[in-house]
């Protein structure tokens, strides 16, 4: 991994315990309430049309909470991240809200080799 990478990853992963306890990213209410979804998703909803029973891959899932949104409606998710630290909380996140959603640790460009 270049020096690059290894920075990137690092930051992300000092990230990811601090977003998943931030208001921001709202898991706590994604928690309480299985329909509720993340504002990204809840804001790109008119665009994404029917997504029930579609296969996708969520690129840069990060802490997985636009992962589980998706699933929330319908769809077939895998997430996928190259910092082992979000997607530590991503699980976390879909464990318990009892989503059977599957976590991929690559970087993007490495996701074709999978």
């Amino acid at each position: 991994m270049d020096d690059f990478l290894q920075a990137n990853r690092a930051n992300w992963d000092d990230r990811a315990p601090a977003h998943a306890a931030s208001p921001g990213y709202a898991v706590a209410r994604l928690l309480a309430d299985p329909a509720a979804l993340s504002g990204v998703v809840a804001f790109d909803r008119p665009l994404l049309g029917e997504i029930a029973g579609l296969d996708g891959i969520h690129l840069q899932c990060h802490i997985g909470t636009d992962t589980l949104s998706l699933h929330r409606l319908g769809a077939r998710m895998t997430g996928l991240d190259f910092s082992p630290a979000a997607l530590s909380q991503a699980r976390s996140l879909a464990a318990a809200a009892g989503a059977d959603i599957p976590f991929v640790e690559s970087t993007v460009d490495g996701a074709v080799a999978l």
